[in-house]
C-alpha cells in the first residue's frame, strides 16, 4: 500500500523536485502550491506525511504544521519542514510548530531518503493507528438521555463509522459500548460525532481511553489491521 504525501511548496519547481525524488519510492505524493488551499486540506484529508515549506504565503508552514496538529486527523502525522533559512531560527520555529524532521535547501535524492527512511517507524505507527478496517461489532451510542443501539461498519484506534437507526447531529458528544468480543465486557469509550453519512450512519471520534479499554481495543484491532496493511 502507497504512503500518501501532501508536499506544500509555493515555489512548483521545488514541489516537483520532492515529488520526482519520491518516485519509485512507493508513495503517493500530492503537491499544492497555494498555502491557503493547503490549510483546508490538511484539516480534512488524512495523510502519512506532510513535507511543508516553511517559507510560504501567509499561512506558512509553521502555520499550516499547527493547523495539522490541531486538527482531528493529522495531529500525529509526522511533519517534514523544509526550508533554504537560517538553522537556528528555521528549525527553533518549525519544531515550536510540530514538525517532527527537518530538510534544508538545496537537496538531493539521497538527503530526501534519509530524511524519510527517519521518519519511517513514526509514519507506520500512525498508519497503524489510523488504519481502518471493516468489521461489525455491536455498539451503543449514547447522547444524553437518548441512545442508539448498532453496529460498527468500519473501526480504528481513532475512530469509527457506526450504522444505527437514526443519528445524532456532527458535534454531539457521544458515550459509546463496543462489543469487541462477544458475551466479554464491552469496551467504554466517549467520541465527537464529526460527520453524518445519509440518515442512519455517523463518523465518530474517539477521545483518549482509559488504558485497560485502549488496550483491549488495539489487542482487538492489531492483528486485522497488520493482515490489512499487509496485503
Amino acid at each position: 500500500m502507497k504512503l500518501k504525501v501532501l508536499i506544500v511548496d509555493s515555489d512548483s519547481a521545488s514541489a516537483d523536485a520532492i515529488h520526482a525524488a519520491m518516485a519509485g519510492s512507493h508513495l503517493d505524493a500530492v503537491v499544492e502550491t497555494d498555502s491557503s488551499r493547503a490549510a483546508g486540506i490538511v484539516s480534512q484529508e488524512k495523510f502519512d506525511a506532510l513535507f511543508l515549506e516553511l517559507r510560504l504565503p501567509p499561512p506558512d508552514g509553521a502555520q499550516l504544521a499547527r493547523t495539522a496538529r490541531n486538527s482531528g486527523i493529522n495531529r500525529r502525522t509526522p511533519i517534514i519542514m523544509v526550508s533554504g533559512q537560517d538553522a537556528h531560527d528555521a528549525m527553533s520555529r518549525s519544531f515550536e510548530a510540530g514538525a517532527n524532521f527537518f530538510l534544508f535547501k538545496p537537496f538531493d535524492r539521497a538527503r530526501l531518503m534519509r530524511v524519510l527512511r527517519a521518519a519511517h517507524a513514526p509514519i507506520e505507527q500512525e498508519r497503524r493507528r489510523f488504519h481502518r478496517v471493516q468489521v461489525a461489532c455491536r455498539v451503543t451510542v449514547e447522547c444524553g438521555a437518548d441512545k442508539l443501539e448498532g453496529k460498527t461498519i468500519d473501526l480504528s484506534l481513532q475512530g469509527m463509522l457506526v450504522e444505527t437507526p437514526r443519528t445524532f447531529a456532527a458535534g454531539s458528544q457521544a458515550k459509546l459500548k463496543l462489543e469487541v468480543v462477544s458475551g466479554q465486557k464491552p469496551v467504554s469509550a466517549s467520541g465527537k460525532v464529526v460527520r453524518v453519512v445519509g440518515i442512519t450512519k455517523m463518523g465518530i471520534e474517539l477521545d483518549p481511553m482509559a488504558n485497560e479499554d485502549a488496550e483491549r481495543l488495539q489487542s482487538f484491532l492489531l492483528p486485522l489491521i497488520l493482515k490489512s496493511v499487509g496485503e
